[in-house]
């Protein structure tokens, strides 16, 4: 009896375990059922999905249709396809070359052997239908918010201070103060004072002047500033021209002492290229005084207006004003005004800048209407700027003007109004980032140009020294022609030339053009060897002007060279020496005639600069 017990149990136990078997058995072909369904429904639906998009994007398709089986092994070259269009071709199709090509595999290692590639060569063209607002976009760069830098206002504070002294042959005395501060709210100021004398071996070759000169920027809000200068300059030279070396005579009688004082205004806006309206206006103060001989003053007043329109347009209305005071010692006063009106409209497009208008002008109550024609081109695929342009420019002449260009002159009894007509044409050219160079030539027609002859027959030269006149054209006309090159070597070598030559065609009072140089050249080189170290140097090379003595025949002053140098080398922050020298060939030239300049002049210092 126990064993048959004993046998059913066990027969018990194996059944169940074959029943555990078989039911996992299911368990895992059903799962693997359940994936394979989920697998090919993932890929039903990625597979219709890409259809969508692809119907979507590609409107326009062709539809291939295999008529015959494919093997494995069957190249794709080789298929035939039957080809059937559903729809035409847009009117903008875009053909899209994919740079990656697929490519058909035989089966790798038949029979342990390795398979050769067939690669495709043929592209596959898709189409696509592009909207026509999609063919190009316009670029918007967003906006650009500047932030200030906030600097410390201490550090903001600029203090600087520089005495400069010299001496050298022929008793020449050097001594300049400068002086300049920055205030917390960006105002500068600067103060300079010259003193400068030298004396040469003639008895009365003496010469001696005095300057003081302040600048100052004075900033009404973050966008307008006031600039101002004060200036008061006193020469004091003596006329030595046809004067014996023996003369016993006081200086008083020889004296030419000029003196000046002025104070000008300037309105400037920091936003001129942003403002749609620009006004800057400047004026002017000047009282000049030649000793014993006239006094002038000038006041001037000068406004542009700019107004910006719409498509490159530009409005101008610029307004001048000039009164002139002019008392000679030994005539009458007289007085001019000129008033100016410039009204033009210029036009900027495609690299051309044309600006024209006309220029009514009222000189002494007499009106006149002048042309004003500029025209500027920037040839394409060039350097080349190219200007011409037709104006003409009122003059008031001042007593100041006249000594600068001949200090041995004796004071006009009439001081008259002149013009000058200008015709020219100019070119510049830009070369490289190194060279750049310029030529213009002008016809030029004059009305009471200021020429300047000696003279021995209204005064005494051996009682007073020699003289010359102003002697004002009533018409003249020349042509002129100017040039300039600039070569930079390096960041610290820089070469400036410039040339001037006018050729008078035609003088209707006077036979020659007394005083005028016919040819000027300059050139300047300025070299900065090292940070210590700055040389620099300048030539002058001039024709001499025709001159005559009384009712003598005319003659041509002799042609000069004048070459001059100049170092500066820094001893230390505060030390600075620095030496100059003038006509280094020693020649011995004459600008005007009868009074001989000096010979080689050496003049050295030294410099000492405070700063805070």
């Amino acid at each position: 009896m126990k064993s048959i017990i004993r046998y059913g149990l066990l027969a018990l136990a194996l059944i169940c375990l074959c029943n555990l078997g078989i039911a996992q058995k299911r368990n895992k072909k059903k799962a693997k059922t359940t994936i394979s369904a989920k697998k090919k429904k993932k890929s039903n639906k990625k597979s219709s999905t890409r259809k969508k998009q692809v119907i979507k994007k590609r409107p326009s398709v062709t539809i291939y249709k295999v008529t015959d089986t494919i093997s494995p092994l069957t190249p794709i070259t080789s298929l035939p396809f039957k080809k059937s269009t559903i729809d035409s071709i847009p009117e903008k199709v875009v053909t899209i070359i994919s740079a990656f090509k697929p490519q058909l595999k035989n089966v790798a290692k038949i029979g342990f052997l390795n398979a050769t590639a067939l690669v495709d060569t043929n592209s596959v063209l898709l189409s696509y239908q592009v909207p026509s607002q999609n063919l190009s976009f316009q670029y918007q760069p967003i906006a650009l918010v500047p932030r200030a830098i906030k600097i410390d206002s201490v550090n903001a504070i600029k203090k600087s201070a520089n005495v400069k002294i010299g001496v050298g042959n022929y008793f020449n005395q050097f001594r300049q103060l400068e002086g300049s501060i920055v205030d917390q709210k960006a105002q500068a100021h600067h103060l300079s004072i010259l003193n400068e004398s030298i004396a040469g071996p003639h008895p009365i070759q003496k010469w001696n002047s005095i300057g003081l000169n302040y600048n100052g920027s004075l900033s009404m809000n973050k966008n307008k500033a006031i600039n101002t200068q004060l200036y008061f300059n006193q020469s004091n030279r003596y006329r030595y021209g046809l004067v014996p070396d023996t003369t016993i005579l006081p200086l008083k009688n020889f004296e030419q002492k000029f003196t000046v004082i002025g104070v000008n205004f300037a309105l400037t806006n920091k936003q001129v290229t942003s403002d749609q309206f620009n006004c800057a206006p400047i004026l002017k103060f000047n009282h000049s005084n030649l000793i014993n001989q006239a006094n002038n003053l000038v006041i001037d007043l000068y406004s542009p207006l700019m107004y910006s329109l719409k498509n490159n347009l530009k409005f101008h209305a610029d307004l001048s004003f000039s009164y002139n005071k002019y008392n000679p010692v030994n005539s009458n006063s007289s007085n001019n005004t000129i008033f100016q009106f410039d009204p033009s409209l210029e036009f900027n497009k495609n690299q051309y800048r044309f600006n024209v208008g006309v220029r009514p002008t009222i000189a002494n109550g007499d009106f006149a209407l002048y042309p004003k024609i500029e025209l500027t081109k920037k040839l394409k695929d060039t350097n080349f700027v190219i200007d011409a342009g037709w104006n003409t420019s009122v003059i008031n002449n001042q007593l100041i003007q006249l000594i600068g260009q001949n200090h041995w002159i004796s004071a006009p009894s009439n001081m008259p109004i002149s013009s000058k007509e200008n015709k020219y044409f100019n070119v510049q050219v830009t070369v490289s980032k190194r060279l750049n160079y310029g030529f213009n030539m002008a016809l030029n027609d004059y009305r009471e140009l200021p020429f300047f002859n000696q003279t021995r027959l209204l005064n005494n030269p051996i009682q007073e020294g020699l003289k010359f006149d102003v002697l004002f054209e009533k018409r003249a006309i020349a042509i002129e022609l100017v040039g300039n090159l600039r070569y930079q070597f390096s960041d610290k070598l820089l070469w400036k030339n410039n040339f001037k030559y006018i050729q008078f065609n035609l003088i209707r009072e006077n036979t020659q053009a007394w005083g005028i140089l016919p040819f000027e050249f300059n050139s300047q080189l300025n070299w900065v060897y090292n940070k210590k170290l700055q040389i620099d140097a300048s030539g002058q090379f001039w024709t001499g002007s025709k001159t005559s003595a009384g009712l003598g025949n005319a003659y041509q002053l002799n042609n000069t060279f004048v070459l001059n140098a100049g170092v500066q080398y820094t001893i230390s922050d505060q030390w600075t020496f620095w030496g100059k020298g003038e006509n280094l060939l020693d020649q011995q030239y004459q600008r005007w005639a009868n009074y001989p300049s000096l010979g080689v002049q050496i003049v050295a210092g030294i410099q000492y600069k405070f700063r805070k």
